[in-house]
């Protein structure tokens, strides 16, 4: 084809072809009309513009060609294209061009080489202070900090990526936040956060109009519907993404119909020829392009379609030496739970045994292909698997509970089906896919509930200051001692007070009195709701006061009254001169933020002594404006909050 090669691509000085302008605007024109020829013009227009010294032009061509690069493809001659470009730019464009450059190598698998691009890009926008560029260079760091031991480095970029693009008009940087506080919830195991962005990402592909968002949206909630076993739904939503992404030109479109896919026939049971037929396409890909993670789907694909052997195999060639051959990246998790998925469903002892002693430190984590496109269980659920087979009962059973709670936060019936199916005796198949098939589920169907026993007795978990300047924390009996943090003090007053809404700058105020003088203008920060909410609490706890008081119950009625002065000093910040509520401003919005930062560092320092309690607040506890603790009803807990009498 000459539209885009030979003497058009020349494009320089003295060259009777296309002008690089000309090639560009072409280029555009394809790319809208959804043309196959869309890149090659790109190409074409970058080269001209490289002879010729248009910088702008450079720049522009380059940053459409990454724009459009498929995950896990070769990152070919665009690098090089990219660098002259970048190396002739000033800000602002130097910092897109690094944004570009990290995504492309992360794309390419080369993650280490993309660090000090996203590192640059994040420096230069912070420099020049405007959003946009501030969230999409936070999104360069979160591709360059996507592996396994990274999880800690991700989760404030996250957060601060999702508040930049809460207001941004930019669609495409909104639906790449909500992508990965999708991913994000499911990593941590959070299913309220889930629902949240799933239906975040259908309100922005509703509002929007935009075709690229209608994909995100259809596929990431036919992830969901999989995970809960909807598969008839799951199905319908694959069907009409695959529609949208082609109507969008997503470069991506194509890989995520196979991931859905995949997942869509090993929930129906397909036929083992059908299951044969996937299989051997996801070899061929990943022989081809060398993707260790789509060839352990592979073989877990040969393994649900009858050949334990040939899956063995391949499973054999990922671990090598010891699967330290594998890149610590996006992938890493996901690859490292199908072998040992493989290991387990095959008797492998040997192999089993390598994988969990792999997989151990990330128990408690959830496990995502790519930006949240597919679940596959949780590391615990693997886990389980390898020491039932290596006849450790003890580790098999503390992992099986484990998952089996996960699997209830998150709503996944599907994958806690599953790991019943393989909780039996220990023989045949225990890995996650062991058992008999789910059947397949209607689009309005609904699965039944899992989770604990109705009834179940609460487990008494301590969070109270105890001696001066520390806390304790953790399993009544044996609680772990804390240094104080003021988001233990937030936290624990969010725990007194379950599935009630109170204000980030109630919060604060409660505990730094400078916050009362700032002059805010704005909403009031207490609705009527809120304050009749406020008002009904103070009744509750006088109530309890006088019946602590009429059963002689000292230390109840001095609790009581300490959370009723909390209560009022928050109602006092909440009013200003002549009892007016306060309005909400700058004070507030530092209270917002002081709240985050403060919970996160405080669950955080917890999670390093006591990780379970952790991940229990970390599932129950949202921040924002208005902070709220919802407890999980299929892990129910007493909260104590009040210090030990001391002898």
């Amino acid at each position: 084809m000459a539209t885009a090669m030979g003497s058009d691509s020349s494009g320089g000085a003295g060259s009777s072809g296309p002008s690089a302008e000309d090639l560009l605007r072409r280029a555009d024109a394809a790319r809208r009309s959804k043309s196959p020829d869309a890149d090659e013009l790109y190409l074409a227009a970058c080269r001209a513009a490289s002879q010729s010294g248009q910088t702008g032009v450079l720049v522009s061509a380059a940053l459409a060609l990454v724009g459009h690069h498929r995950f896990g493809t070769p990152a070919g001659t665009l690098p090089a294209l990219l660098h002259q470009a970048y190396s002739a730019a000033g800000p602002p464009e130097r910092g897109r061009l690094a944004v570009a450059l990290a995504r492309l190598w992360v794309y390419a698998g080369e993650a280490a080489r993309a660090a000090p691009f996203a590192a640059e890009a994040l420096d230069t926008a912070r420099a020049s202070g405007d959003p946009d560029d501030v969230a999409a260079a936070l999104e360069a760091g979160l591709l360059t900090h996507w592996g396994p031991d990274d999880f800690g480095a991700r989760t404030p970029l996250c957060a601060e990526l999702e508040e930049l693009t809460a207001h941004t008009a930019d669609v495409d940087l909104r639906l790449r936040a909500l992508c990965w506080a999708l991913t994000s919830a499911l990593e941590r195991l959070d299913g309220l956060a889930l629902q949240r962005r799933l239906r975040d990402l259908e309100l922005l592909a509703r509002q929007s109009g935009a075709e690229r968002a209608l994909f995100y949206s259809q596929c990431r909630r036919a992830m969901a519907a999989l995970l809960a076993g909807r598969t008839g739904e799951a199905e319908q939503l694959a069907a009409a993404a695959a529609a949208s992404g082609a109507r969008a030109g997503e470069a991506d479109a194509y890989a995520v119909e196979h991931a859905l896919g995949g997942e869509i026939a090993r929930q129906l049971g397909h036929a083992p020829a059908l299951l044969r037929a996937e299989a051997a396409r996801y070899e061929d890909y990943a022989t081809t392009e060398g993707v260790p993670s789509i060839l352990a789907q592979a073989a877990i694909l040969w393994l649900d379609a009858g050949e334990p052997g040939h899956a063995s195999v391949l499973a054999r060639r990922i671990m090598g030496d010891g699967f330290a051959g594998i890149p610590r990246d996006v992938d890493w998790l996901l690859t490292a739970t199908q072998v040992a998925e493989v290991a387990t469903r095959t008797g492998d002892r040997a192999a089993a045994a390598l994988m969990a002693g792999v997989l151990e430190p990330y128990a408690g984590r959830g496990v995502v292909n790519a930006a949240a496109v597919s679940f596959h269980g949780v590391v615990d659920h693997y886990l389980a698997g390898a020491y039932a087979l290596l006849g450790d009962g003890g580790r098999a059973e503390k992992h099986r509970a484990a998952a089996e709670n996960a699997y209830a936060a998150l709503g996944a019936d599907w994958w806690a089906a599953r790991l019943a199916a393989g909780a039996g005796d220990g023989t045949g198949d225990r890995g996650p896919a062991a058992g008999g098939r789910a059947g397949h589920r209607g689009a309005g169907s609904r699965p039944g509930p899992s989770g604990h026993p109705a009834g179940a007795l609460p487990a008494e978990l301590l969070f109270a200051p105890g001696t001066p300047g520390i806390w304790q924390i953790g399993r009544k009996g044996a609680a772990q001692a804390f240094p104080a943090r003021v988001g233990f003090s937030y936290l624990r007053l969010l725990l007194r007070n379950p599935g009630k809404d109170i204000a980030s700058v109630d919060l604060v105020s409660g505990f730094d009195r400078a916050l009362r003088a700032d002059q805010d203008t704005g909403g009031p920060v207490l609705d009527p709701r809120a304050l009749a909410a406020y008002r009904r609490r103070l009744a509750e706890l006088d109530e309890e006061i006088g019946e602590a008081e009429d059963w002689n119950d000292p230390d109840r009625a001095a609790a009581a009254r300490s959370e009723r002065q909390e209560f009022i000093h928050q109602l006092a910040a909440a009013r200003g001169l002549l009892g007016r509520p306060r309005a909400l401003g700058p004070a507030s919005e530092r209270a917002r933020t002081s709240v985050r930062k403060a919970v996160a560092a405080a669950l955080e320092g917890i999670a390093a002594a006591e990780p379970d309690v952790a991940r229990l607040l970390r599932d129950g506890i949202s921040t924002g404006r208005m902070c709220r603790y919802e407890p999980d009803p299929s892990r129910p807990v007493r909260w104590l909050t009040d210090p030990a009498p001391r002898e």
